[in-house]
């Protein structure tokens, strides 16, 4: 399966993921504005928040490889901060948070290393064995790319289930797994499993 990296990766993205036995990541794509490569979206207190790395790069002409972070602000301390404020009160948030948190402490220079080390947490927290192999010379089309502007798009090849979130009455869609992981916790994986199952 070849994918592009996603930061905190969305719902579906990790449905996929469950497909293959090994995940290729594509690092040689072209970067993309306003796509999971560099967002993510939690659901805070009052609304779905989108929480994005700063980096450097121009759309259409930066390849994923060579895209570097911005880091003269403190975006990983902020970001770290709404994670907390939204799930340090969610069911399972203190059996997992230790994975993450430690990629919001280090600095990196390339989004690729930040976004690898986030999905290796993210597979560890779903109790997912697979092999991640970046690749830069890849003949293969990309598997699944999924646009951040279509996060809440109906996808007719899954079907999505509800599961418990932390705040509100309306169930959001396809948000980043650390939804599911903290909210759920290991049931994350069987609900996926379901989900990819229809």
């Amino acid at each position: 399966m070849i994918l592009t990296p996603h930061f905190l990766p969305c719902v579906r993205y990790c449905i996929e993921i469950l497909k293959f036995e090994n995940v290729e990541l594509d690092v040689n794509q072209t970067y993309t504005k306003q796509s999971y490569r560099n967002r993510a979206y939690i659901l805070g207190a009052n609304k779905v928040e989108a929480l994005i790395i700063p980096v450097h790069a121009s759309s259409g002409k930066t390849l994923m490889k060579d895209v570097r972070v911005d880091n003269h602000s403190l975006w990983q301390k902020n970001q770290w901060k709404t994670i907390e404020a939204a799930y340090r009160k969610a069911p399972f948030y203190e059996h997992y948070d230790y994975l993450f948190q430690p990629s919001f402490e280090k600095k990196y220079n390339f989004l690729n290393d930040f976004l690898v080390d986030n999905l290796t947490s993210c597979l560890t927290a779903l109790n997912v064995n697979k092999t991640l192999c970046l690749v830069e010379n890849s003949q293969k089309e990309l598997n699944f790319d999924l646009n951040a502007k279509e996060r809440v798009k109906r996808d007719p090849d899954y079907q999505l289930y509800e599961y418990y979130q932390n705040f509100g009455n309306v169930f959001e869609p396809n948000l980043s797994i650390l939804d599911m992981i903290f909210c759920i916790g290991p049931e994350s994986r069987s609900h996926l499993e379901k989900s990819l199952l229809g």
